[in-house]
């Protein structure tokens, strides 16, 4: 199996991937983590687990993406709230599991409540 580059996509903001790096902030509601990846000598990919954690290296929540053509899930997915978080992914079929791509690092958030009560005052 070959590896592949885990980067960082903004919906709404950048119209595709950008480099693996630290993103000052995202919003969970809207950022997805995307790679790419090709077929090696291996046998077929069965599922992508994407692995983040709080700390470089050490990555304590898994998410399993079962469908092999899905290359992108949301950020809310798979962390656990807003933070700084690491993540990787690696591709598994029935005789094992790949090492992990590059690792990107950026810090979550939540965009802030839309403000209320707008009104107009004549003077």
């Amino acid at each position: 199996m070959r590896l592949f580059l885990l980067a960082l996509t903004l919906i709404g903001l950048l119209a595709g991937p950008i480099q693996a790096q630290t993103v000052i902030s995202v919003d969970i509601t809207t950022a997805k983590l995307s790679w790419a990846w090709t077929q090696g000598t291996g046998g077929a990919v069965v599922e992508f687990r994407v692995k983040c954690g709080n700390v470089a290296g050490t990555y304590t929540k898994t998410t399993i993406l079962a469908d092999p053509s899905v290359r992108s899930v949301g950020v809310a997915t798979t962390i656990t709230g807003p933070g700084n978080w690491f993540c990787v992914v690696s591709a598994a079929n029935q005789f094992g599991e790949s090492g992990n791509s590059n690792e990107v690092n950026f810090a979550a958030g939540n965009a802030p409540v839309a403000p209320s009560g707008l009104q107009i005052i004549a003077q």
